[in-house]
C-alpha cells in the first residue's frame, strides 16, 4: 500500500498514477476505479481530482461527462501525434548537441554502438539493450536550452508509454533500429550537425511506420 505525505499531495498522486500507466498495469482505454484508488492510497478526492487534471492536460488520461476517468486509448492519431511531436524536438536538440558533446563522450557512445553491433554478430543482444537510449540521451543532455531539456523530459514520459506498450510485442526492434542509431552518432561524431538531425529524423519516422506496420493498435486496448 503507498503512503503519502500531506505536503504536494496532489503531485504525488500524479506521479503514483502515472507509473501504473507507464508501467502498463492499466491498459489504454481501462477505466480508473477513482474510488478504489482514494480507499487504498487514503486519499481525498482532492488531490486525486487535481491529478487526474494534470495528467489530462498531459495526454494519459481521459474524462468522460458521466462516464469516468480513462487511461488515454493508445490508437494510430495518438502513436501519431506523440511522434510528431518527438521528431521536431529530438531534432532540435540532436542538432544543437552535434556542436557541443564533447569528443570523449560522442566517441565513448559510438563504441557503445558498435560494440553492440559486434556483439549481435554473436548472437548477444543484450549489449543491444543497453545502448539503446544513449545516443537519444547525449542529445538531450547537451542541447544547451533549458527549456527545450525540460519539453523533451515531460514528452519521453508518454514515448515511455506508448513504447512500453507497443515495442514489446515487437520481435527485433533494438536489433532493426542499431543501424539507425549508429548513423545518427556516426554524425556526431564528424560534427554534422544537420547530419545528425537528418538521422534523428529518419531514425525517429522509421520507428513510428514499424509501430504501425507491425502492431493492430486496437488490439491494445481495454474493453473495460
Amino acid at each position: 500500500m503507498k503512503v503519502f505525505d500531506r505536503a504536494s499531495l496532489s503531485e504525488q498522486v500524479e506521479t503514483a498514477l502515472k507509473e501504473e500507466i507507464i508501467g502498463g498495469k492499466m491498459r489504454p482505454g481501462q477505466r480508473i476505479n477513482v474510488s478504489d484508488f482514494q480507499t487504498a492510497w487514503k486519499v481525498s478526492s482532492t488531490p486525486f481530482r487535481d491529478a487526474l487534471r494534470s495528467l489530462e492536460i498531459q495526454g494519459f488520461v481521459t474524462v468522460e461527462a458521466r462516464k469516468g476517468v480513462y487511461v488515454a486509448p493508445l490508437d494510430q492519431q495518438t502513436v501519431n501525434e506523440i511522434f510528431d511531436l518527438r521528431i521536431a524536438l529530438e531534432c532540435m536538440a540532436v542538432e544543437r548537441a552535434t556542436l557541443a558533446v564533447p569528443t570523449e563522450e560522442a566517441e565513448r557512445v559510438r563504441a557503445a554502438y558498435l560494440g553492440a553491433a559486434e556483439a549481435l554478430h554473436r548472437g548477444d543482444v543484450e549489449p543491444i539493450a543497453q545502448a539503446d537510449r544513449k545516443v537519444h540521451e547525449l542529445a538531450h543532455v547537451h542541447c544547451g536550452n533549458v527549456r527545450l531539456q525540460k519539453a523533451l523530459s515531460s514528452h519521453m514520459e508518454l514515448i515511455r508509454w506508448a513504447q512500453r506498450a507497443i515495442v514489446d510485442k515487437l520481435t527485433g526492434a533494438y536489433e532493426i533500429a542499431l543501424p539507425e542509431h549508429i548513423a545518427i552518432v556516426e554524425a556526431v561524431c564528424l560534427r554534422d550537425a544537420q547530419g545528425a538531425a537528418r538521422a534523428m529524423r529518419a531514425h525517429l519516422e522509421n520507428s513510428r511506420d514499424r509501430l504501425s506496420a507491425n502492431i493492430d493498435l486496437a488490439d491494445l486496448n481495454s474493453e473495460n
